[in-house]
């Protein structure tokens, strides 16, 4: 009896073992979304990270970190970092500098922005990026994570939208279908029917022996002069 509850037990142990990790990676926020739930989600992770202090390397997918180098004694976010943190709650995730975000998603110009889309600075984006926030407004790391205005000085000419660009190939369904406008061009063959046919119109010719018979039956005219006889 007692060996029957030892193996019962070790089979309730082994089976919460087997069922904990599954639960442990169920993240709700990075199920599913449209592109409204998937903007909240990324302004308010970002917006909630608000006065932790600049780190150069610092900051991730998983929230603020040490930086590197000078950044070595403070946890915090560098731009790309908070970056990667905001954009991570809707399962988006992005590359460590702001340069290789820059050749990221959509190009916009700045009068299309939305709430969500990323501001870039210096060439190709190679200084910082920020999120904007709609209403002239950006979320930035200063000398921390802050709210700012909008600033257009050595701003990029395009902002970047990553937010519901990952539907984007679906557009290039009518291209794929192009071969069916070929049809017409494979049935072509069937309009040279007429001239296979041709021959036929030759079937007089292969008749005219017939018009030569009254020359055939020349020999019966000189039976009238037999009979005189």
């Amino acid at each position: 009896m007692k060996r029957l509850y030892l193996f019962a037990s070790g089979l309730a142990m082994l089976a919460g073992a087997l069922l904990a990790p599954a639960a442990a990676n169920a993240d709700p926020v990075v199920r599913p979304m449209d592109y409204q739930q998937a903007t909240d989600v990324v302004v308010m992770r970002g917006l909630s990270q608000r006065g932790v202090p600049f780190a150069w390397g610092g900051g991730g997918v998983t929230g603020p970190t040490r930086g590197r180098g000078s950044g070595i004694t403070t946890v915090g976010f560098d731009a790309s970092g908070l970056m990667q943190y905001a954009y991570a709650g809707a399962g988006i995730r992005l590359p460590r500098s702001s340069a290789d975000i820059y050749k990221l998603g959509q190009k916009v110009l700045p009068q299309q922005a939305r709430r969500g889309d990323m501001l870039f600075y210096g060439p190709e984006g190679t200084q910082s990026v920020a999120m904007y926030l709609g209403n002239g407004q950006m979320l930035e790391v200063g000398d921390v994570v802050q709210v700012s205005p909008v600033r257009t000085n050595g701003m990029t000419p395009y902002l970047v939208r990553v937010i519901g660009t990952q539907q984007a190939p679906l557009q290039q369904a009518p291209t794929q279908q192009a071969p069916l406008q070929q049809a017409p061009t494979q049935q072509a063959p069937v309009q040279q029917a007429p001239v296979q046919q041709a021959p036929l119109q030759q079937a007089p010719l292969q008749q005219m022996p017939a018009l030569q018979l009254p020359t055939q039956q020349a020999p019966l005219q000189p039976a009238p002069a037999g009979i005189t006889r």
